[in-house]
């Protein structure tokens, strides 16, 4: 009995480890063609930013935020704003850490 209440804990530590929700508001600084266009605004250069992560056993160490990622590029490029953005999340895991990478890239609106 033992063995089995064992095996039952190390099997739905392995499960609750590989399942989360992750959820990210839009940022602020987003624009779209017809916001650019009314407000005479054009794009500038691409940018793409990785970030990495740790966590254990779910639970966050360190975790990329793409809103921050946005913001500092925003600001690195002296920009108003992002326009065609994409966010892009992978995660690797080995057995109860993962290793989440997040990748930004989008045009930075001037």
């Amino acid at each position: 009995m033992k063995r089995f209440l064992l095996l039952a804990i190390t099997l739905m530590l392995l499960i609750t480890a590989c399942s989360y929700y992750q959820k990210e508001v839009i940022p602020s600084a987003t624009y779209t063609a017809p916001s650019m266009k009314e407000q005479n605004l054009t794009t500038g250069e691409h940018v793409v930013k990785t970030r990495y992560g740790f966590r254990l056993i779910t639970i966050p160490i360190s975790l990329p935020s793409p809103n921050t990622m946005v913001a500092e590029a925003i600001k690195e490029h002296g920009g108003k704003g992002i326009t065609n953005l994409d966010v892009e999340f992978s995660e690797f895991n080995i057995l109860l850490f993962q290793i989440p990478k997040m990748t930004v890239s989008g045009d930075i609106v001037k």
